[in-house]
């Protein structure tokens, strides 16, 4: 049976498409964090209280450590404003974060995180899935602490405040 040219021009335009759409997901896919841990950076020891996280918030919660146990004040600001090169770091983070550097490379870090919330309405999930809410309450070696509100967009966390966990 010989293939019509309507056919052809249906199949060659529903490739196209499916091409077209294949690159749209993969030029935006989020399954990489733009943060790693840093295997130049301080050996850090996390542990947790009750339930551990699921491995993308284990891993910002280490990362963030690790750069504070360094004193990477802008590094631990681009995790807490959720700009990669460290652009939001300001004055008043590095006041707050600077004493907790050596609180954090003291040994080892007791973090409790809440459960993941996403109270998005159901329209907003479907538009940018990969969002939610949390918590962590971190306990350095020397008794201080840190409390860090985190969210989730795109599948990717951030922390975007921080404060002493009263």
């Amino acid at each position: 049976m010989p293939i019509t040219r309507t056919f052809r021009a249906a199949l060659i335009a529903v490739c196209a498409l499916s091409l077209v759409g294949a690159a749209l997901w993969w030029s935006d896919r989020t399954d990489d964090a733009p943060y790693a841990v840093s295997a130049d950076g301080p050996r850090v020891t996390l542990a947790y209280d009750g339930e551990r996280p699921d491995e993308d918030v284990a891993a910002f919660l280490t990362v963030f450590v690790q750069r504070l146990a360094a004193g990477d004040v802008k590094g631990v600001d681009a995790l807490a404003d959720g700009y990669p090169d460290g652009s939001g770091a300001g004055r008043e983070s590095s006041d707050f974060l600077r004493p907790l550097a050596a609180s954090a490379a003291a040994g080892k870090v007791t973090a409790e995180v809440a459960g993941v919330e996403d109270a998005r309405p159901l329209s907003q999930r479907v538009r940018a899935p990969g969002g939610g809410t949390s918590q962590a309450d971190l306990a350095l070696a020397d008794g201080k602490h840190l409390r860090i509100q985190l969210a989730r967009e795109h599948g990717v966390w951030w922390g975007y405040a921080l404060a002493p966990a009263g």
